[in-house]
């Protein structure tokens, strides 16, 4: 079944990305790993049952364990859907992003941040670790220290959407200071480590060291984060057991529409074809500056 509403124009994006999901599950449930939708696909779960109209976007969250055992999993798995491929940022490959992503190698979408990249550049989901938060002030603020050093180097571009100039200076600085890849490598290695090690049967609330800043300075409670079903487009999506509590700490009345002009899309893409993969399209929208 098709996402009906195409108000937007992104409908088949976006159907593109509900087959994902699809396959994400199915995977889920065969190896029996813990899953929710966050976000604005939580949000799109309650208000419309479905995606947002203008959202060009989905994410799902997954407990840290369950996240690095997915990856362990997939890489595992030789009977897996090679039309669909789990991309991590590694020595070897930059994606510019710092959480998975399952991507749909038969399409393309090229995002502006990874366009000389040679990458997986196909419609994707995002897959979101969610870690437990550090108890103590100075533990906190270690956490967080390490979470945005990660960030920093693990990305190693200039923030889109997130932050203002300040944030954007820092974060040119501190590139600037470390232009080594494999230096840079070994920094967000390290501070990954140091951010996720927060004894697990200590920690009371939970956190997103991997989406935004402000979300880094927002613990949640573990128990709102139970699993429970809910309707997304043509299927039953988990969200989180205490997902009106989550959606009104983020969205405050999150029934109520934005108003008009913050009904957009927000990827920055330099190109975008449904119908054909990305590798048609190297050295013409993407890797431009190499050779094809």
């Amino acid at each position: 079944m098709a996402v009906k509403d195409d108000s937007f124009g992104i409908a088949c994006l976006q159907d593109k990305m509900l087959d994902i999901l699809k396959y994400f599950i199915a995977f889920c449930q065969k190896n029996h790993l813990r899953y929710w939708a966050g976000g604005g696909t939580c949000l799109g779960a309650l208000r419309h049952e479905g995606f947002i109209p203008w959202d060009d976007d989905l994410d799902v969250f997954m407990p840290r364990s369950d996240y690095e055992l997915f990856w362990k999993l997939w890489n595992e798995d030789r009977n897996n859907n090679g039309k669909y491929q789990l991309c991590r940022t590694t020595e070897e490959k930059n994606y510019h992003h710092r959480v998975m992503q399952i991507v749909d190698t038969s399409t393309t979408f090229i995002n502006r941040r990874s366009v000389d990249e040679d990458i997986e550049h196909g419609v994707y989901i995002d897959i979101i670790p969610m870690d437990m938060c550090a108890k103590g002030k100075m533990n906190r603020a270690l956490q967080i220290y390490h979470a945005i050093v990660f960030s920093i180097y693990n990305v190693q571009c200039i923030p889109e959407f997130q932050g203002g100039k300040l944030m954007r200076f820092g974060t040119a600085l501190l590139l600037q200071i470390v232009k080594d890849k494999r230096k840079r490598t070994d920094i967000w290695k390290k501070a990954e480590r140091k951010m996720i090690s927060e004894d697990q049967s200590k920690a009371n609330n939970v956190v997103e060291l991997t989406t935004s800043f402000k979300s880094l300075l927002r613990p949640w409670p573990s128990e709102w984060f139970g699993e429970r079903t809910q309707k997304f487009e043509d299927i039953e999506l988990s969200i989180p057991s205490q997902a009106e509590k989550y959606m009104t700490a983020i969205y405050g009345d999150y029934m109520k529409l934005p108003p008009t002009e913050e009904q957009k899309v927000r990827h920055n893409t330099v190109f975008i074809d449904l119908e054909h993969s990305y590798r048609d399209y190297k050295g013409k929208y993407y890797c431009v500056r190499r050779n094809p």
